[in-house]
């Protein structure tokens, strides 16, 4: 009969090591640390027949209660409430503080009945709240790799057919080993979170590095990672029609967010003095045609005179002259001041044209005497773009800036779950119709998240105050922008009709933090 029971006892040892085993591979994969906590007061539980569990995390000077669980009151608390974490004062007082401090594993069969010798003190409170009765408790502090106390589990109420027992004896070990496995699981978890949060920061960080060497764009990478996710998040809740079938995983949605932080991230390739090109020409260089204008006019005056000098006028035509004179210094003028409406990106006529054309065909002797033109060859480049403000180089210097960005963001070495970040953000400027950029992708060739990033793109760049080349386009007429290149077969119309339907446009422009 001993024998029997011996054997009993040794296949019972064997079953709970080899099931203390399961659960710490199946703590291991937890990546979750609020579902990690529970996982582990509820398998010491079920390790122990306890009726209830908590778990205290200690942090500096105070013990997180993080998790408390109750079986017996799960559908009946007086509240009916979910529990919420709160501190406790980390002291010799309670008998979680106690655990946490001396790292004493304490196995108690009625904490009502504490010897009076003892310094900690079992708080009543929670019993009279809930109508409940703890009687038998086991507390183990749970310890790291470097024997350092990271927290206290507590199981309370042992129970068997007969009712509410003590915790046996040979639970101690076990549960021991249990809570050293889950400190380890613990610290393997918040260290995740730790470099999750510190590539959060870099990413953050590096994407409103680039957005502020243009005041202008400050934010923008936020505001777009924020529209992108509110996209997503939307399309996932639509049952019906094409974006019924379609849903991102929170893992998809973090890949997205993550894109659209970092998907100007090449303009730090870009020359500063052309994302911040206002006009067609800077002032200084403007400034550069009026002084050079000046002396124009210096030397027509210059001339005059030397005419004079030299007698070849009489009186009468000398009056002639005069009314000459005035006459061309009024025609620089006027040119300057045409070239000063002509810099400001406006609708461009055939006739600014010609007089462009006329103008940098003349030319005029400098002071060493050499032949120079009225503007240069570069000016009148510049001067001449019909729209916007920038030259053919510089519009191709912008567009390469997804080139830089996909060639940096392909170097870094981005987890699986992360590796088709520098693909999404690459195709931000991909249109379905294939006239986007830098390979002129059509349809399915673009990612979902890149059609949600380009739309995302185009709004706040309309809509998003102080650009150095326009003003700001009114709300409504930026949707209606999205709704016409929609139409058009430039952008995702499910996608574009979602997001104006739902309004996740309405972001605020002082809120640049992530979601």
């Amino acid at each position: 009969m001993r024998n029997g029971s011996q054997r009993s006892r040794s296949y019972d040892l064997k079953r709970q090591i080899r099931r203390l085993n399961e659960i710490g591979i199946a703590l291991s994969s937890k990546q979750n640390l609020n579902d990690l906590l529970e996982d582990i007061v509820r398998e010491a539980r079920h390790f122990t027949q306890a009726d209830g569990g908590s778990l205290y995390i200690k942090e500096g000077d105070r013990l997180n209660f993080t998790v408390a669980q109750t079986e017996s009151l799960q559908n009946h608390t007086v509240e009916n409430k979910p529990f919420e974490s709160f501190y406790l004062p980390l002291t010799e007082n309670s008998i979680a503080g106690y655990v946490a401090i001396t790292g004493e594993l304490l196995n108690i069969p009625d904490v009502y009945e504490l010897p009076k010798r003892t310094k900690y003190q079992f708080n009543k409170q929670y019993d009279v709240k809930n109508k409940y009765r703890s009687k038998s408790m086991l507390v183990v502090p749970m310890r790291d790799p470097s024997g350092s106390v990271i927290g206290v589990l507590q199981l309370i109420n042992s129970l068997n057919g007969d009712g509410i027992v003590a915790f046996k004896d040979d639970y101690e070990n076990l549960v021991l080993s249990l809570a050293s496995q889950a400190a380890v699981a613990i610290q393997n978890v918040k260290l995740i979170e730790e470099i999750k949060g510190l590539f959060k920061s870099l990413v953050q960080y590096s994407a409103k590095a680039i957005d502020a060497r243009s005041p202008h764009t400050a934010g923008h990478s936020g505001r777009v990672a924020k529209y992108a996710v509110r996209i997503a998040n939307a399309i996932n809740e639509e049952n019906e029609g094409r974006l019924g079938n379609i849903y991102f995983t929170q893992t998809e949605i973090e890949e997205l967010r993550i894109a659209g932080w970092l998907h100007d991230i090449g303009k730090i390739g870009v020359r500063e003095s052309v994302l911040e090109k206002a006009n067609k020409l800077s002032d200084d260089r403007v400034e550069i045609i009026r002084q050079r204008f000046e002396t124009i006019k210096q030397g027509i005056v210059l001339q005059d005179l030397q005419d004079q000098l030299k007698g070849k006028i009489n009186g009468a035509v000398n009056k002639i002259s005069k009314i000459g004179l005035q006459s061309q210094l009024k025609e620089i003028d006027v040119a300057y001041r045409r070239i000063l409406r002509l810099n400001i990106p406006n609708p461009f006529s055939e006739t600014d044209a010609q007089f462009l054309k006329d103008l940098a065909s003349k030319t005029y002797l400098d002071i060493n005497g050499y032949e120079q033109a009225f503007i240069t060859p570069s000016e009148y480049e510049n001067l001449s773009i019909s729209k916007g403000n920038l030259t053919a180089a510089e519009y191709k210097e912008i567009q390469a800036h997804v080139l830089h960005s996909f060639e940096i963001l392909n170097k870094i070495p981005f987890t699986k779950d992360l590796k088709d970040i520098p693909k999404h953000a690459v195709a931000h400027h991909e249109y379905l119709d294939g006239s986007g950029y830098p390979h002129g992708l059509k349809g399915d060739e673009i990612s979902l998240q890149a059609r949600i990033l380009c739309i995302s793109d185009i709004y706040d760049a309309l809509s998003s105050p102080d650009r150095p080349y326009k003003k700001a386009t009114p709300i409504k007429e930026a949707l209606f922008i999205l709704k016409n290149e929609a139409d058009r077969g430039k952008l995702d119309p499910d996608f574009v009709r979602i997001f104006i339907k739902r309004k996740l446009h309405a972001v605020r422009y002082d809120d640049d933090d992530d979601e």
